[in-house]
């Protein structure tokens, strides 16, 4: 696939959200942040498909911060926010402290050659996040097969905890945590959830909503 195809996919309107004006994306970037630093507070960090660079600004990571982004209008803004890009997981190897995928895993087509870079590219003790993922194992989506956050259009890999965690380990990784991060989301609405649920239940339509297990944050180490 090339890159003038992924660029027409993810155009400059797909990131119309993603500029530090969503106030609970920005809450969510805080309880991300904090989950990261229980495992590394600080280090040299890649952000894969690092959109506009407002996670790692937001949240703001104390060491040098790379960043791989397709779009090019974000890239842009993403090194007014500090993030390098002469660094990734391809160029570098027992580079990196950290490496993230927050809700990108499952928009790349080769998501295994990915991983096993990622892999690579970490040093000794460094972890690979894995932040705001779609999990199939949830009881939503073995409902419904489908998710809030899904898309068929921008979507390869569907993880699940299970199949994730299985290729982490066969790509030499060792699970240090997994979460379901839905009590403390500030997208949960508890009984508009349960409410739409049941509807998910007796309803031939998918009704979008956050549910407990739906989202998953996974941290490995090498």
């Amino acid at each position: 696939m090339t890159n003038s195809f992924k660029e027409n996919i993810y155009s400059d309107d797909y990131f119309i959200d993603r500029h530090f004006n969503d106030k609970k994306r920005l809450k969510q970037f805080t309880l991300d942040g904090n989950f990261l630093r229980n495992y590394k507070e600080s280090g040299v960090i890649c952000d894969v498909g690092c959109s506009t660079g407002e996670f790692l600004k937001s949240i703001a990571w104390n060491g040098d911060i790379y960043g791989m982004e397709i779009n090019l209008n974000a890239r842009k803004e993403a090194e007014l926010n500090g993030i390098g890009f002469d660094k990734n997981i391809f160029t570098e190897k027992n580079f990196f402290d950290v490496v993230v995928f927050r809700g990108t895993i499952q928009h790349v087509e080769d998501p295994f050659r990915m991983i096993m870079a990622a892999y690579s590219s970490l040093k000794d003790g460094g972890i690979i996040a894995f932040i705001a993922t779609p999990n199939t194992d949830s009881i939503l989506y073995r409902l419904k097969l489908d998710l809030p956050f899904l898309d068929s259009s921008l979507n390869y890999y569907l993880p699940g905890v299970k199949n994730l965690s299985n290729i982490l380990k066969n790509c030499g990784f060792q699970i240090l945590a997994i979460e379901k991060p839905y009590w403390k989301t500030p997208y949960r609405k508890f009984y508009r959830d349960i409410f739409l649920f049941i509807c998910n239940i007796f309803s031939a339509k998918f009704y979008k909503h956050p549910f407990w297990g739906s989202s998953i944050s996974l941290v490995a180490r090498k």
